[in-house]
């Protein structure tokens, strides 16, 4: 059998995982997930930004970038920015200062759907802004210009594209969806 790795085969397996695990930690811990995802996405774009603002211009910066791979500026900021979001996610997610704790009394089918769809839409907002700094886009700034290199896994990848097109739609549904809850959840003491 062969089996070539694709980008679209990456995003399958990444919401897999978050899915899985969303289904380890539970309902709330998936929640406290979402909600850090929306603080680390706005702070690595930010922080990004600034770095390729004031770091990625030096020459000599991008001398020592190259000896790990990087050959553009626009690649060193996206994958900052990744980077970034990844660190992020995982402290605020693990010693965050905030907890949801939202109990649900309905029928165990239901509350299966309810994680299933929470762990879709985490991996969904996670990896729909990886790939929205990879492609070299922000959601602040939209001053920067794309690296050509980066543009191909965009045009390579149909599950890539869908992300990126509709980043705004991965962007705000959770959201959303924690406002839906917070109002029709009991809070507990």
């Amino acid at each position: 059998m062969d089996l070539n790795l694709t980008w679209d085969l990456f995003i399958l397996a990444f919401f897999g995982i978050v899915i899985a695990y969303s289904f380890i930690i539970g309902r709330n811990k998936t929640l406290k997930i979402i909600s850090a995802s929306y603080i680390a996405i706005l702070c690595s774009d930010a922080l990004g930004n600034i770095f390729g603002q004031y770091l990625v211009s030096s020459e000599p910066f991008l001398k020592m970038m190259s000896l790990f791979g990087v050959e553009t500026g626009d690649q060193a900021v996206a994958y900052f920015k990744v980077l970034v979001l990844i660190v992020f996610i995982v402290i605020i997610a693990v010693r965050g200062l905030y907890d949801f704790d939202a109990e649900d009394e309905r029928s165990w089918g239901i509350r299966i759907g309810v994680l299933v769809a929470l762990g879709i839409m985490s991996a969904g907002l996670m990896i729909s802004a990886m790939m929205v700094f990879v492609t070299g886009s922000s959601f602040i700034f939209d001053g920067s210009t794309a690296d050509v290199a980066l543009q191909e896994v965009y045009g390579e990848s149909r599950l890539v594209k869908l992300l990126v097109d509709y980043a705004n739609f991965w962007f705000v549904i959770p959201g959303i969806t924690i406002v839906f809850l917070s109002w029709f959840n009991k809070k507990t003491a």
